[in-house]
């Protein structure tokens, strides 16, 4: 069972306030409601990093950076084999301006999942960011063949974000386990505005779309 499947764990009031707080982007009216979901139910919290991630960028939008970064290792320390657990530290580090952390987050993201484009595509960023041109050549070239296998399957990936919804093992959470960042990382890479769209949303701090 993944641990953000335990039961119960979306029945809980504070959860849904927290959730629905996040969709408008009240963060400390979510930061609040997740800190009452510990409380609430301390047992399925602390085996949620699903919860765990919405509550890091909670933590996040109310400045406390560090405090935010600490959940993400626990929801990693939950997930040890979930690349999606690195890609998206790797996304905050990127955004506290701890370059090189977050390129050993990607990296490892990839060693897990090495059918990850966004991820590729990111690297490629920070790379090329500190001069390494060639290596981030070599990035988007892996990231645009991996979305031309999409495009052969029939997937077009301005239009739909499917890259991750075929995946076996760890899906993607869904939306009824809380909103995440992911999907705005996805819309980034896969609209025809550039990969220098996700520096907007990185400076954004995370911003999500209503």
């Amino acid at each position: 069972m993944n641990p953000s499947q335990t039961p119960n764990a979306h029945n809980s009031s504070a959860r849904k306030q927290a959730e629905h707080a996040m969709e408008r982007a009240a963060w400390a009216e979510a930061l609040a409601a997740w800190k009452a979901f510990w409380v609430e139910d301390a047992a399925t919290a602390g085996a949620d990093p699903n919860a765990m991630h919405d509550r890091a960028v909670c933590h996040f939008h109310c400045g406390d950076k560090g405090v935010a970064l600490d959940w993400l290792n626990r929801a990693a320390d939950l997930q040890p084999e979930y690349s999606y657990r690195y890609s998206s530290r790797g996304w905050m580090k990127q955004a506290l301006g701890d370059t090189h952390g977050a390129i050993a987050d990607y990296k490892h993201a990839l060693e897990l999942d090495p059918d990850d484009a966004v991820t590729w595509n990111n690297l490629g960023l920070l790379e090329e960011q500190l001069g390494y041109q060639e290596q981030a050549k070599e990035r988007y070239r892996v990231s645009d063949e991996l979305l031309g296998i999409l495009k052969e399957r029939g997937i077009d990936p301005e239009s739909s974000t499917p890259a991750f919804e075929e995946r076996p093992a760890q899906a993607e959470p869904t939306k009824e386990d809380g909103r995440t960042f992911w999907g705005e990382i996805k819309r980034a890479i896969f609209t025809s505005e550039g990969r220098k769209e996700v520096w907007t949303f990185v400076a954004n701090g995370f911003t999500l779309r209503g």
